[in-house]
């Protein structure tokens, strides 16, 4: 997956973060803010579409595209 662009909004880049290698834990938005809330919302969307959650926080080596064992 290529990087998404910088104008995206909370939601959109919460789709990406799984293809990235982020764990739904490792969202950078403070606890209670709405940004946090539309991340989460975004991440769970892509999970619930077939994206592989990660876990543990930030992978140790983001995903290339191809499905570890």
């Amino acid at each position: 997956m290529d990087s998404p662009p910088n104008d995206l909004d909370t939601h959109a880049l919460g789709r990406a973060a799984p293809g990235k290698g982020l764990a739904r834990e490792a969202c950078p938005y403070a606890e209670g803010t709405q940004a946090r809330t539309r991340w989460l919302a975004g991440y769970d969307e892509a999970v619930s579409d077939g994206a592989e959650p990660v876990t543990g926080g930030i992978a140790q080596h983001p995903p290339t595209g191809e499905p570890t064992r």
